[in-house]
């Protein structure tokens, strides 16, 4: 019996130890590692997003350069399929709930605001309402334009992040501070951001600013 039981452990242990199948798709600027191996289903739609990543890549480093900084060119992606929630990035690497994916199958702005994160590549203690609200800046107004905006009241605040930061950051870019999104990645990216840049780089505090933007969002009848 210790001996069958000996053998069974073992043939697990070299089942598990078998090596993952990942899938490398890339160009002369980047490069994707596709692994759907925990979610086989989803290999066709992994593969669609490491093609939309090695487009974007350098599309999104031109759209948020800073000196001196040279922005990664390969990103990792796995399908979890015991992931709660729908993603996030770290260290190169991109990993996406598998359920999400399946009752989502057309977010492929999902991906670029996770490979927006990679490009990002800033160290910790910046703002995260800021930080994830560059990556949907990205994303809505350079990746999808043309899809639905949120529809804000005035009881949101800037640091709601995600689409509220991007639409701010948006209206400033046009009303106030073009290039302004540039010039807060790279203090974040350097870790020197600071609230007064607001002030400095637009001639108004972020509070005054938001006060500014919730103008022009319509009170209920």
């Amino acid at each position: 019996m210790k001996s069958l039981a000996l053998l069974t452990l073992f043939s697990c242990a070299a089942i598990a130890q078998q090596p993952r199948t990942v899938s490398k798709i890339s160009s002369k600027d980047a490069t994707a590692l596709v692994d759907t191996n925990d979610a086989t289903d989803l290999k066709e739609w992994g593969s669609k997003a490491g093609t939309l990543c090695v487009d974007w890549f350098p599309k999104i480093a031109a759209l948020l350069p800073s000196e001196g900084f040279t922005a990664p060119k390969e990103v990792a992606l796995h399908f979890d399929p015991a992931m709660k929630g729908v993603a996030h990035a770290a260290n190169g690497k991109i990993t996406i709930s598998a359920a999400f994916v399946r009752s989502h199958p057309n977010d492929w702005g999902m991906v670029v605001h996770e490979l927006t994160h990679v490009v990002q590549s800033y160290p910790a203690g910046g703002p995260g309402w800021l930080v994830e609200g560059i990556a949907d800046y990205i994303r809505i107004v350079h990746f999808e334009p043309q899809a639905p905006r949120p529809k804000l009241t005035r009881l949101a605040s800037y640091k709601d992040a995600y689409k509220t930061t991007a639409m701010f950051l948006e209206w400033i870019e046009k009303h106030h501070a073009a290039g302004l999104v540039v010039k807060l990645n790279a203090a974040l990216r350097k870790g020197e951001y600071r609230d007064a840049l607001w002030q400095q780089l637009t001639g108004k505090t972020v509070d005054e600013l938001w006060e500014q933007f919730l103008e022009t969002i319509p009170s209920k009848p």
